[in-house]
Formats: structure tokens, sequence, C-alpha cells
């Protein structure tokens, strides 16, 4: 939650395009009197709208999906406001070095104290008005701490051993008759604990582009540059690392030599999985492994097996992903009772 709050600050000024400029600056909501300006809430939601862009499939990019979420940065945006207004009529005092150490976070984002300067003067802020707003979101964070911390205790080891043993039906395909809400949180716990465990491999690639959609000139070409690749890599003067480095087309990989990192049995690709867990460390596949997106040879730098956990070796962690549950069903209750009781204004909705 805490990162959820500042997140959105950090957002609005690191926020490298902008959303359209509206002719008019309106007024998208009033919140105890105080305002909310489309030009304010488009320097938030622009980057959660490119992100939420960047991670869905085309296809799920409806119209009312990005209405939903406009909608939804739109509520917690009001949220926002009215958690600053508490935590200012409860007094929450913030100390320079709090503010101070929050700016360095930021600034850590740019590459140099010149480009947040830059940055800054785009957003029409000077630094002493930046740091007011980080005032600002650090006193509504210890106004919901100190809430919070007088609303939710500690989860019970039987509270997470019944968690626990939720999760493990969930890992075995059963239902644990629990609430849509809860079981969401299980379910991925589940996929986290079953991913832990499964067996994995670090891998380092070399990359060919050669899709589908290739044109017979384009596969002749993409097959000479695998046999060239080959024939570099049988030669064994430079690394395997080396040669992805040198010659992978995987843009992102290319910059880390093609490391992949660890993965998990049947997270890639059928015709890479059935290859690769079958290779001991240091082997590599002679032969590049063809799929729907181009010719892969790899190499495995790392093997773990699978393994089997106890409650005891996951007991914390369940106990603080449990506590961190009940805080988010206490803070939404609370922030529901909050906005009862305030004067809200919703001027615009998608």
């Amino acid at each position: 939650m805490k990162k959820a709050l500042f997140g959105l600050l950090v957002l609005a000024i690191m926020s490298g395009t902008a959303l359209a400029q509206e002719a008019v600056d309106k007024t998208l909501a009033v919140v105890n009197g105080e305002p909310l300006m489309s030009s304010e809430y488009n320097k938030i939601a622009t980057p959660i709208i490119e992100q939420q862009r960047m991670a869905m499939p085309a296809s799920e990019q409806t119209e009312a999906k990005l209405n939903e979420l406009k909608n939804k940065i739109l509520e917690e945006k009001v949220n926002q406001i009215l958690l600053v207004q508490e935590a200012k009529k409860s007094k929450i005092k913030v100390v320079k070095r709090e503010i101070d150490e929050a700016l360095l976070q930021v600034k850590k984002r740019f590459p140099n104290e010149a480009a947040f300067t830059e940055e800054l003067k785009k957003e029409g802020l000077t630094q002493i008005q930046f740091e007011k707003k980080l005032e600002e979101q650090l006193m509504s964070m210890r106004f919901i701490e100190g809430v919070m911390k007088s609303k939710v205790k500690q989860p019970s080891e039987d509270d997470v051993k019944k968690f626990y043993d939720n999760v493990r039906k969930k890992m075995a395909g059963e239902n644990p008759g629990i609430s849509a809400q809860d079981e969401e949180v299980v379910a991925y716990v589940a996929n986290l604990l079953k991913r832990m465990s499964s067996e994995q491999v670090r891998l380092r690639q070399i990359f060919v582009k050669c899709p589908k959609t290739s044109t017979t000139e384009e596969v002749k070409a993409a097959q000479n540059r695998v046999a060239n690749i080959k024939k570099e890599l049988l030669k064994g003067k430079l690394s395997f690392a080396d040669l992805s480095e040198k010659y992978s087309e995987d843009t992102v990989l290319k910059q880390r030599k093609g490391d992949m990192g660890l993965v998990v049995k049947g997270d890639l690709a059928k015709e890479i999985d059935s290859v690769v867990f079958n290779l001991n460390v240091g082997e590599w596949t002679k032969d590049a492994v063809k799929t729907d997106f181009g010719y892969h040879f790899l190499r495995v730098e790392e093997k773990k097996a699978s393994s089997v956990f106890t409650f005891d070796d996951v007991k914390k962690d369940l106990g603080e992903v449990l506590y961190q549950q009940n805080m988010k069903k206490a803070y939404d209750v609370w922030i529901a009772e909050l906005r009862a009781k305030a004067s809200i204004k919703i001027n615009q909705i998608w």
C-alpha cells in the first residue's frame, strides 16, 4: 500500500510522455472543496496507462477496459487527496531528513541531476514544490500506517496454517471453498510456490530472428547466420557468452551476453523445454532449436532440482502475505468510510 501511494507520485514526475493536452484544463473532481484538474490527472494516468498497454495483448485493449482503468486511477487519486487532507487535520509531521531520503530515491531514477531538473521544468515544478508534494505523500503514508496498526493484528499461527492448507489445496487443483477475493491471493501464492519448488535451469541464449511470417529469402539468410554461429561455437575460440554478445538478435539479452536467468520447466516454448532440461550444466544445443520466433542456441549454466517445502519453510513468508491481505481488507473498509463522510464530487466518468 505504501509503495502504491508513493508510486503514483513518482509516476507523475517520471512520465516521459503525456496524454494529449486538453485545450481547457477541466475540473475532474472536487474533494472537500479541493479541485483535481485534468492536467494533474493526466500526468499520473499517462505512465500507468502506457504500462498497461505494454503488458496487455492488443486484443484486450478495448475502449471499455481503458475507460475502466481511467476511472480506477481517478478514484485512487481522489483517495490520495482525501488522505493528505486527513493527515494534515491529524497534524502528522514529516522531518526534513525523510523528505531528503525520498527525493534521493526519485533522483536515482534519472541518469543525472540535470535530467531530473529538466523533468521538473517540463512538469512546471520547482524542486521546492516537488518536495512539498513528497512531504504530503509521506504524511498520508504515515497517517495510514498509524490507523492500520490499530486495526490489523499479526495473524496467529493457526491462521497462517489455514492459509497454507488452502494454498496446498489450490496447488493440488482442489477448490479451497473460500471467497473469490481470498482465492485470488491463495491462487497467486500457490502459483509462486509451485514455480519455486519446480525444476529450474539457468540458460544462456544466442538467438537468430526468423518469425513464421519470414519470406523464403529471409529464412535462407537466417539459416546462413545460424550455420556461421554454429561454426564459431565449434571452433571454441570465443565463449558462448561472448558469441551471444556478438551475434544474438535479441537486443535485451544481447546486453547480458544471453543470460536468461532461471526458468521454470513449462515456461518456455515446448521445443526448447524438451531439450534444455535434458542437458547437463555446461552443455549446449549443437543444433539450433527452431521455434515460431526463430532459431535458438542454448547453453545450460545452472540446474536446480525440484524441491519439497514444508509449512515451517514458508510459515514466515505466508504470515506476511496474510497480514498484507488483512491490511488491504481493513484499508478498503476504512477508505470507504472516509469517502462516505467527505464531500466528493466526480465530474468525469469515462
